[in-house]
């Protein structure tokens, strides 16, 4: 009997070994393989979420049966948008009326709570509901992240393992998994941005610097809010557990801070699973992780801390440095609004992801006070001009891998986004380093001067 005893005993302590092992050679593995990590697998370009497929990025999303909004609408007042939205809808218009009436007597948090603690339909309402909470969202975020918080609890829930039951001993930690909503708050962010961006693109400079300022504003925090929720949805398959942070007693699933800049971190702790035998996983060793969605910049990037946050004695680190360099020239170049994900271990420093966002500017945008502003379009069309055959540039197209017959439009900016990062940095090399050219000049209109020949 004993001897059975100390026979079970030795095959355990074994599988426990065994377990431990695994355990530590995937950390190793992870480690020695963070560099491809630094690799922005999803990015947002103009409100459409493209993934890396390969070689290049592909469009993930298509916009089904939206309403045209009349140019008359502000698209920075949600119920306006909504009403539009909702338009020859009987269940829609009754419904808005309901939740306009809500958040004039109680406010917008009871019209968030009340919208997300229904379950889930597949109709035009659902839609309209979902949008109501993005552009609530979006106007709330210069407040703060409570209303963030309050939305996220609801995009979670309970995991109770591969049986599926409750256990009737609710011990130990609280496991958690996103559920759809996520994605319907995204398909929201993607309809408010579609409408964003078709206002942007249309309308005349505001020579109202307050006024201007407010759309500016709008449009920076819900990019910021799409790629939070983008960032969510994209990197977290796994399965959270509840944690308190600091001083706060109180535990959360994820929790949403906003610092004194701009940037949001979300914080959370992950178990991802180390073992998969068809459905049955086991989940072992947990990360601290922190997102950091930084907050967007025109023709720049927020990089200064990011070695605050993740360690330069990995090479990944060092990889992804560069990789922002890139995306910051090319926002330079073409007066984009851009920002960036980072996912990181806040315990050992190390990247676990990162997406960028990034999106046109308008002539809206005269924010230095140019007569005529370069915006996005404008220097889309003269880097195809200055390429093409008979263009200041067009001489050196094949040596920087411009084709005119292929030529760079707003459509396609996003899924070509590598292969202008490799043009960029060609026309440094041949035109910066071989011609004394600032690269600036690419995007300039140089139509009215002779194009620039060849050296012998």
């Amino acid at each position: 009997m004993k001897l059975e005893y100390k026979k079970r005993i030795y095959w355990l302590l074994r599988f426990i070994l065994i377990v431990c092992v695994v355990n530590v050679l995937t950390g190793m593995y992870e480690v020695f393989t963070s560099n491809y990590n630094v690799t922005a697998n999803q990015i947002i370009w103009r409100g459409a979420r493209y993934n890396w497929d390969e070689n290049r990025y592909r469009n993930i999303d298509e916009l089904e049966n939206l309403s045209e909004l009349p140019k008359e609408c502000d698209i920075r007042d949600i119920w306006a948008v909504a009403s539009c939205y909702a338009k020859d809808d009987v269940e829609c218009e009754s419904r808005l009326k309901e939740l306009e009436k809500m958040y004039n007597d109680q406010g917008e948090k009871q019209v968030v709570e009340n919208i997300l603690e229904h379950d889930l339909g597949d109709d035009k309402k659902t839609r309209m509901e979902y949008l109501i909470v993005a552009g609530i969202l979006t106007k709330d975020l210069d407040k703060g992240t409570e209303l963030l918080n309050t939305a996220l609890d609801y995009c979670f829930d309970r995991d109770f393992g591969v049986l599926g039951y409750k256990r009737y001993i609710d011990i130990g930690d609280k496991l958690y998994r996103k559920n759809e909503k996520v994605e319907e708050i995204i398909k929201a962010f993607e309809i408010l941005s579609k409408y964003t961006v078709d206002y942007m693109s249309s309308a005349e400079k505001i020579l109202d610097k307050d006024c201007r300022d407010t759309y500016i504003r709008h449009y920076f925090s819900m990019i910021q809010l799409f790629q939070t929720f983008s960032g969510i949805e994209y990197f977290d398959n796994n399965l959270i557990s509840e944690k308190s942070y600091g001083g706060d007693n109180k535990k959360y699933i994820i929790r949403a801070v906003k610092s004194d800049s701009t940037d949001i971190s979300l914080y959370y702790r992950m178990y991802k699973p180390f073992i998969k035998l068809g459905k049955l996983e086991i989940y072992g060793r947990y990360k601290n992780l922190d997102m950091r969605v930084y907050g967007l910049m025109i023709g720049s990037l927020d990089d200064r801390d990011v070695t605050d946050y993740i360690s330069l004695k990995y090479l990944s680190t060092l990889t992804f440095i560069r990789r922002l360099n890139h995306l910051e020239a090319t926002s330079d170049i073409f007066e984009l609004c851009a920002a960036y994900t980072l996912v990181y271990d806040t315990d050992i420093h190390l990247i676990e992801g990162t997406a960028y966002a990034i999106y046109p500017t308008y002539k809206i945008f005269d924010y230095i006070g140019y007569k005529d502003m370069v915006d996005t379009k404008d220097a889309i069309r003269n880097f195809n001009i200055n390429f093409s055959k008979g263009g200041y540039f067009g001489e050196f197209a094949n040596e920087v891998g411009y084709d005119e017959n292929n030529p760079i439009t707003e459509e396609n900016f996003g899924e070509r986004l590598v292969e202008i990062f490799d043009m960029r940095y060609r026309c440094y090399e041949v035109l910066g380093e071989e011609y004394g050219y600032d690269i600036d000049c690419i995007t300039l209109d140089l139509s009215g001067k002779e194009p620039l020949k060849r050296k012998d």
